[in-house]
């Protein structure tokens, strides 16, 4: 009778497993240096997703393999445009060929891809708007250039805590804690008081705000004024609708001015209308040139162009070098 030899090593499902994850490492780990053949990491992580599932099913401890998977997938992640940057039409490509489900998300990066690339230019383009307005309507230039007094500077600190608890954070309490301290050390400043009732206002305190925005009026020159500061401050909570009322009155006070057009066009623009956006820039572009208002002129020129290249955004990524 002959002998057979059977190797120590079998060949399991869960090495099939294993090999596909060191592929998928090794593939990761190289995209900046890859070509097309980088698509193949996507198949592959069909086959460890798909062969994870059948081990989980018969019973096998993955958490080893679950985690690797998982650490592969944060990599194309953070990498995915460099990634679509190499795979260039092969991705496209292979997709159709694939025809995948939702649930595989690593053959949908070019959509997750192309909408935080328009939130980062739109994010520049709003926070670009808003810091030209306070520079020229809130005479923040001075403050900038002429050294402020102890308290100034103090409650300038805490504005800026302020905005960015609100803003970053969502921390609406906190916020309004910094902005009422800001408004103790220098009362004279409108925008505190305007923060301080919109903070009031989205936290349900609507008599306290309206207190607020009482004081802010009396510092104002104008009620026209008033509503773009806190049309601005509501947009930049993310309360679109406020800021629009706001925006739509101040634009019938004083229909001749482009800076109310100039303030409705950034909540098209966080709406992500932006031919509105346009239209908007353009009325108040016509309304500088015939008001002799060189700087929005320019603010609105600048912004339309912006607002342009928003528009223009390729469907895929350019290679890199």
């Amino acid at each position: 009778m002959g002998r057979h030899f059977f190797s120590a090593e079998a060949h399991t499902p869960a090495d099939d497993v294993r090999e596909a994850l060191s592929d998928a490492e090794r593939l990761v780990a190289g995209v900046r240096k890859a070509g097309p053949e980088i698509v193949g990491l996507l198949h592959l992580l069909d086959k460890i997703a798909e062969g994870l599932e059948r081990l989980e099913a018969g019973g096998m401890d993955v958490r080893v393999e679950r985690s690797r998977f998982g650490a592969v997938q944060s990599q194309l992640e953070r990498h995915k445009g460099r990634f679509l940057a190499r795979a260039g039409e092969a991705f496209q490509e292979a997709r159709e060929a694939v025809q995948p489900g939702q649930a595989h998300w690593w053959w949908f990066v070019d959509t997750e891809w192309r909408k935080e690339r328009k939130q980062r230019m739109r994010r520049a383009l709003i926070v670009g708007a808003v810091v030209v307005f306070l520079l020229i309507v809130g005479g923040l230039v001075n403050e900038f250039f002429i050294a402020p007094p102890p308290e100034i500077r103090q409650a300038m600190k805490r504005e800026s805590e302020g905005e960015r608890l609100a803003r970053d954070e969502g921390n609406l309490e906190a916020a309004l804690v910094e902005f009422e301290t800001a408004a103790d050390l220098n009362p004279d400043k409108p925008s505190y008081w305007i923060w301080i009732g919109v903070l009031r206002m989205e936290l349900g305190d609507a008599d306290a705000a309206e207190e607020a925005f009482a004081a802010a009026r009396l510092l104002y020159e104008t009620n026209f004024d008033f509503l773009l500061a806190r049309a601005w401050t509501y947009r930049d909570l993310g309360d679109l609708d406020a800021a629009a009322v706001d925006v739509e009155q101040a634009i019938l006070e004083n229909p001749d001015s482009g800076w109310g057009y100039y303030a409705r066009h950034a909540i098209a623009v966080s709406r992500e209308d932006y031919q509105a956006a346009l239209d908007d820039l353009e009325k108040a572009s016509e309304l500088a040139q015939a008001s002799g208002d060189v700087e929005l002129e320019a603010m609105a020129r600048i912004q339309r162009a912006m607002v342009l290249q928003m528009l223009s955004v390729p469907s895929e990524p350019t290679p890199e070098p």
